[in-house]
């Protein structure tokens, strides 16, 4: 597919694209805003994505998880393919469905699509895919041995049919989840977003006169295509492979990556041909989004600042063999696949050091560690989540930041927040002097963070850590990043990945992981190396 001329012109363009981006960051913060649980509305785990009638992205929230890109416009496609062709849709219509295949990659991300009329035609569709607390099934993370572990799998069904609620569904939904008015809390405000999006943008057309987005979209992609594809000729074209291991279970049971990126003009494809098969526990993703977690290293490399949609992708392939741990099939468990697609920008990177070394960063103390608790509270049954990050990786022109998450940016849950929900009590949280590799630049420094049971009953705990067995990777000669750590007191045994209960009284003591460096290390500036003496972060 090659881009075709616009028939705005740019200063045109550039206004109304930022307005679409404009009206997806505004149903963005609805759903924040409105919605019950802490992983949507503190940690900011969800995507709002705008589509055109056939499907195509033309703008997605700036606040979003990479893991969402280009999920809602496959999910939509199949949804007009598969289940609900273009002229059964109707004015009011809310799809949902949490088919991993279809959608995130795992049960707990439910996507919810609306159509878009104007003047009685469809012009096109919006969706948003939001994290939600619980889908029953064990508590959300690794623990789960199959896919049917993980809860229930709503095909695409519709909630809402032409205005009308399906209170079946909600009813079935309410019956079978934990903390159900957050999850139904969650999906309402899901909603929401989708019909102040749609509001938002009537506004946009009638200011403008437009009775169709047909145009605008065929332009903003075609814009996205042409840049994506003139960044990828100014590469050497080439064939570029690169190994990396991974924790695994944390005990022993790891996984290998293997990747060969080929560049070729204006295009790129990706290949995990020699990657391990998929591990018994939940950690398997689908290829879905292992696509967007390969798109999206490769996006920041040769065309960071232009706005993700369609157009932005289509030179991008992504290829694994079936069955393997990046491309999941029925019955594995997924459930943890984000440990998975946290790793996979360090496979993309670090093949593309071979290509364009002065575009890549290096290695980060990812992935994102997670931890669920469940429990009751003040008579009140919760699921919390939150979120904690090691150091980021080094770039070729600076030093990575501390404990800043990559490739997910999902956000932190204020200690206060935590500490007003659940019956505990973080004891320490701080930066972990000289855990960041050295390099020409330094990694970000990981950090301590510990927090103590201090109710009368157990909290049912599941984890997800990730390299405590192997370091962040260092690129061009930088160094590695230092491994982190899981500590118990009083000391027991404590599933690196994988569920318990934290019994009160016991204090569960957390050190994450630095980012890797960037060069050599003779290389790096001696009054920087005196000011990280100075602040602390080395000895």
């Amino acid at each position: 597919m090659q881009a075709t001329e616009t028939k705005f012109d740019p200063i045109a363009l550039s206004i109304l694209w930022s307005r679409l981006i404009s009206i997806v960051d505004e149903a963005g913060t609805t759903l924040q805003r409105t919605s019950f649980s802490t992983v949507t509305r503190e940690s900011n785990d969800f995507a709002v994505v705008l589509m055109d009638r056939k499907g195509r992205s033309i703008a997605q929230s700036s606040v979003s998880v990479p893991s969402f890109l280009g999920v809602l416009p496959i999910l939509t496609k199949a949804l007009l393919k598969d289940y609900f062709p273009l002229e059964t849709w109707k004015e009011g219509d809310v799809v949902m469905t949490n088919d991993p295949w279809l959608c995130a990659g795992h049960k707990p991300d439910i996507g919810i699509v609306s159509p878009i009329f104007h003047e009685g035609s469809l012009i096109g569709f919006i969706g948003t895919i939001a994290h939600s607390p619980d889908m029953g099934g064990v508590l959300w993370g690794a623990g789960s041995r199959d896919l049917y572990e993980e809860g229930l799998m709503v095909p695409p069904t519709k909630l809402i049919s032409a205005g009308k609620p399906n209170d079946t569904l909600f009813n079935i939904l309410e019956h079978n989840v934990r903390a159900a008015d957050q999850t139904i809390g969650d999906i309402r405000a899901q909603i929401a977003a989708n019909d102040q999006g749609i509001r938002s943008l009537m506004k946009l057309m009638q200011e403008n006169d437009l009775t169709d987005l047909q145009d605008l979209a065929d332009a903003v992609i075609n814009a996205s295509e042409k840049a994506m594809r003139e960044a990828l000729l100014a590469a050497p074209d080439g064939s570029y492979q690169y190994s990396y291991d991974t924790d695994g279970d944390g005990l022993g049971n790891g996984c290998h990556f293997e990747i060969t990126i080929n560049i070729k003009g204006d295009e790129i494809h990706a290949d995990y041909t020699g990657t391990s098969g998929a591990h018994p526990l939940s950690i398997n993703a689908v290829l879905n989004y292992t696509f967007a977690y390969t798109a999206y290293p490769i996006k920041c490399t040769f065309s960071p600042d232009v706005p993700n949609n369609d157009g932005s992708f289509y030179p991008i392939k992504v290829t694994a063999p079936k069955g393997c741990l990046v491309n999941a099939q029925k019955p594995s468990p997924l459930g943890a696949r984000n440990i998975t697609g946290n790793m996979l920008h360090s496979v993309v990177f670090g093949a593309l050091a071979k290509a364009v070394p002065e575009q890549v960063q290096a290695d980060c103390g990812s992935a994102c560690w997670c931890i669920v608790l469940n429990g009751e509270h003040k008579g009140k049954e919760f699921v919390e989540y939150f979120f904690l990050n090691g150091g980021y990786g080094a770039r070729p022109n600076m030093d990575g930041e501390h404990v800043l998450s990559f490739p997910t940016n999902v956000a932190n849950v204020p200690i206060e927040v935590l500490e007003t929900d659940v019956a505990v009590r973080v004891t320490e949280k701080s930066l972990l002097q000289d855990s960041a590799g050295d390099g020409k630049f330094r990694g970000g420094l990981g950090q301590r963070f510990s927090f103590m049971n201090v109710g009368e009953n157990p909290l049912n705990i599941s984890l997800l850590t990730e390299k405590t067995q192997t370091p962040a990777k260092g690129i061009l000669e930088g160094k590695d990043g230092q491994m982190g750590s899981i500590q118990i007191v009083p000391e027991r045994e404590f599933p690196p990945k994988g569920l318990d209960k934290l019994f009160p009284g016991e204090e569960l003591i957390l050190t994450l992981p630095g980012g890797a460096g960037y060069g050599s290390p003779a290389d790096r500036d001696k009054a920087a190396i005196a000011e990280d003496k100075i602040l602390g972060y080395i000895s």
